[in-house]
């Protein structure tokens, strides 16, 4: 888990949007609304816990839970992670037409670069895999753009993937090549804001997966 201290939520603009119509939210439980409310950018974990007499990790674990889904932004010292959902879908839209080519090319640079990782795909179905591989991001794409709460399937792909002997440190290795396959099908349509998108929903994807491994 991230310091409580230091997480600071804000509601997003486009949380604006999908909070009165995306099937998660309108089923929200009393507590989830509270945060999602006090989250203005001004009050941190530790105060909201103390408003709503909760307890900061679980005032920590509906906040993830929020900025999974793209209501919530967090700021952490310097830095604001957040799903922007029009520039992930704007962005994944534009690769579609070429999944099969696009998973391709992620695979070969990501066993060109890093050779230690075809280890962990030695008894794997690699015409599955690169459909699993276009499959999960479609998934997230469409469940931020939604506004469903995608931290099940996280904390599933989490599990999945340390049974697969995944460790930390692949997952920047991972996301530096996502990045890059963005590029080389984009050019130079992908821009900065998307490769900010990509990046920050990355980090935010990975933490959670990372935290499902781990407990």
């Amino acid at each position: 888990m991230l310091s409580q201290q230091l997480l600071i939520p804000l509601r997003t603009p486009y949380a604006d949007t999908i909070v009165l119509t995306s099937p998660w939210a309108t089923s929200w439980q009393r507590l989830y609304r509270q945060v999602f409310w006090l989250s203005d950018g001004q009050r941190d974990v530790r105060k909201i816990a103390r408003l709503l007499h909760k307890s900061e990790a679980e005032i920590e674990r509906v906040i993830h839970e929020l900025t999974v889904s793209g209501y919530t932004s967090m700021q952490i010292e310097e830095k604001v992670l957040v799903m922007d959902a029009p520039l992930l879908k704007q962005s994944f839209e534009i690769i579609k037409p070429q999944q099969e080519a696009f998973a391709d090319s992620f695979y070969q640079r990501l066993f060109t670069y890093y050779p230690e990782t075809q280890k962990l795909f030695a008894h794997t179905d690699m015409k599955r895999q690169k459909s699993s591989l276009m499959a999960t991001l479609a998934t997230i794409v469409a469940c931020v753009e939604r506004g469903d709460n995608l931290m099940p399937t996280l904390q599933k792909l989490g599990e999945r993937h340390q049974r697969y002997g995944v460790m930390p440190d692949h997952y920047p290795l991972v996301g530096g090549v996502l990045l890059e396959t963005f590029k080389e099908y984009i050019g130079p349509s992908f821009s900065i804001a998307m490769q900010d998108a990509w990046s920050r929903a990355f980090e935010i994807i990975s933490s959670q997966m990372i935290a499902a491994a781990q407990s």
